[in-house]
């Protein structure tokens, strides 16, 4: 459980020296909000572990279950914000990677732009490490109980994913804004919400299935 911890934590600290460095040297705030989302995306993550921790000890079974129902639900609400950070690589788009010079594209040298583009994919990396153990250790705890119905779970997690960063990207709106995306509903268009709730919860559910099935195999391995 510490490693569990300390590798998505290094690498949460790196990208945002990395962020920092870019505005003290180059006073270009661009990836400034790499530290917000990041932080965002940290709040499910550390509550899975607390969940987990609540599972495993020997505390009342009655005030166990009611902070594990409590964070649970908080966690529900935060998690759309770790596969949120994925599509923060649409801000790559900013940048100009290639210059027209004589005629011919050629990749642009200036080192800024680069240098932002590995704060991206750190980012990136971390969601997907923090997405999957997050998500991992709830399953574990449903499996316990119904492996069919930990899978469900985790398909219906990852639709809500998927309806989460569509909450957040195109609505702009956060976790603790839930009450407001109801409001919103009646000028949205209800089949583009579920086609790109459905896509995104895809690619989440692909990305965790392919993760889980790495680890099982380490396990049946070892």
């Amino acid at each position: 459980m510490k490693k569990t911890f300390l590798v998505p934590l290094f690498l949460t600290i790196i990208t945002i020296l990395l962020v920092v460095y870019e505005i003290v040297s180059y006073r270009d705030w661009q990836t400034s909000f790499l530290i917000l989302n990041l932080f965002l995306a940290w709040i499910p993550f550390l509550l899975s572990l607390l969940i987990f921790f609540l599972y495993n000890s020997r505390i009342k079974p009655i005030i166990k279950h009611f902070f594990m129902i409590l964070c649970g639900v908080v966690w529900f609400l935060f998690y759309p914000n770790i596969p949120y950070l994925l599509t923060d690589m649409i801000h790559i788009q900013t940048n100009d990677y290639m210059v027209l010079r004589n005629h011919v594209f050629v990749y642009n040298f200036d080192f800024l732009p680069w240098f932002e583009l590995a704060q991206f994919i750190l980012t990136v990396f971390i969601g997907i490490i923090i997405g999957f153990l997050s998500l991992y250790m709830i399953h574990r705890i449903f499996a316990d109980r119904s492996r069919i119905a930990s899978w469900i779970f985790v398909i219906f997690i990852s639709i809500t994913c998927g309806f989460g960063v569509y909450v957040g990207r195109f609505l702009r709106l956060n976790s603790w804004e839930i009450l407001k995306i109801f409001a919103t509903f009646k000028d949205l268009n209800l089949f583009e919400i579920i086609e790109f709730s459905f896509l995104f919860g895809a690619v989440w559910f692909l990305i965790y299935l392919s993760l889980y099935e790495i680890v099982k195999n380490r396990q049946n391995c070892k």
